[in-house]
């Protein structure tokens, strides 16, 4: 029988990690990679990667300096003012990267599937289906990505290799192309795409001490798993299309899934299968981030009895964001909410909340 003690294990955490990776970045990263840097997006892709390493290398050593996780350190060293500006501040971070993700699962669904349903029918039933997954806690969801994990990439790997035989090598030509600037800004894209690993400020909670490490490399491995997946999806994408028409598209590797055709027609909708493999990948998105920030209404409020009305609450504000980018024609904006609010908090708030404790100990000392 299964436990029920609210902990994961190391490998149920590399396949949630895994999850939350892919989705977002083959979706939407090839054609801004394409944009870009050209076939050099590949250079992104591995720059991208290592800033991740970089930055994964860093909080891990920040959260050892903790012996906990983010907020629990934050209850315990900040005043009571301080530490409900930062609250706010990561809730409004968590429900705007749920918004993103709610918006492409419904985009992907409405253009992929059911063309004529309205946008905000599909987007309220993603989040209520996400909702009812939250209220399961984090340990069933991990069973159950647990058990797709295998189906799916097995899956998606098939795919890419028939897809891989129909290439157009020529497309592949002509590296080391684009200047610096551009294969940063393409680094800096799949960098974006890597923000979950913030989330691993708040595992220590989830995972027993003794395997703090083991969590650690867990993560590492679960993104350049979704490195790897991007790099050679990337490779299909340019030889399939070329970098010109992949700048144009949307959702490229959805397109990649529409044109392949196995013998004998035995899956009259194959594009709608494949599709299946996104639609677990960003569903997984959107309900962790939910979860947290439904964690971060109850720290505020201090109270477990509304639990579900916090969740009910978040996902109002989740479906605000993602149709404010479905209306939005080009969302610059929620570019600037990244830059300006994500960016600082992933990068600075462990630091600075690690040397207020340690500033605070020496004075109590």
């Amino acid at each position: 029988m299964f436990s029920n003690n609210n902990r994961i294990s190391t490998r149920q955490v590399f396949r949630l990690f895994v999850f939350d990776f892919v989705g977002e970045s083959t979706l939407i990263l090839p054609s801004q990679l394409a944009a870009f840097a050209g076939n050099d997006g590949l250079a992104s892709i591995v720059l991208g990667g290592i800033m991740g390493s970089l930055y994964l290398w860093y909080l891990a050593y920040v959260l050892k300096k903790m012996e906990t996780d983010l907020v629990t350190y934050m209850e315990r060293i900040l005043p009571a003012w301080m530490k409900k500006i930062f609250l706010v501040l990561l809730l409004v971070y968590f429900t705007g990267m749920a918004g993103y993700g709610a918006y492409i699962f419904s985009d992907v669904i409405q253009k992929g599937l059911i063309a004529g349903e309205p946008f905000p029918l599909i987007l309220i039933l993603v989040l209520l289906t996400a909702g009812y997954a939250v209220c399961g806690g984090i340990e069933s969801r991990a069973r159950v990505y647990e058990i797709l994990f295998v189906v799916l990439f097995v899956l998606l790997a098939v795919m890419l290799l028939i897809a891989a035989g129909d290439l157009e090598m020529e497309y592949l030509y002509g590296f080391f192309q684009a200047d610096t600037g551009s294969v940063m800004k393409g680094s800096l894209a799949v960098f974006f795409c890597l923000m979950p690993l913030f989330l691993l400020a708040f595992f220590p909670s989830y995972v027993q001490k003794a395997k703090w490490g083991k969590l650690v490399h867990a993560v590492h491995a679960a993104m350049w798993f979704a490195i790897g997946v991007l790099a050679v999806l990337y490779v299909i994408l340019l030889g399939s299309f070329g970098s010109r028409s992949l700048t144009t598209m949307k959702y490229p590797a959805i397109t990649l899934m529409s044109s392949i055709h196995l013998r004998g027609s035995f899956l009259k909708r194959l594009d709608a299968f494949m599709i299946a493999i996104w639609f677990f990948t960003l569903f997984a998105l959107v309900t962790v981030f939910l979860f947290y920030a439904q964690e971060l209404v109850q720290k505020l409020r201090k109270k477990d009895t509304h639990k579900k009305w916090y969740l009910c609450g978040v996902m109002a504000a989740v479906f605000g964001v993602a149709e404010m980018l479905h209306q939005s024609s080009h969302g610059e904006w929620f570019r600037d909410y990244l830059l300006y609010i994500g960016i600082p908090l992933f990068l600075f708030l462990p630091l600075f909340v690690l040397l207020w404790g340690k500033g605070k100990k020496r004075h109590e000392g």
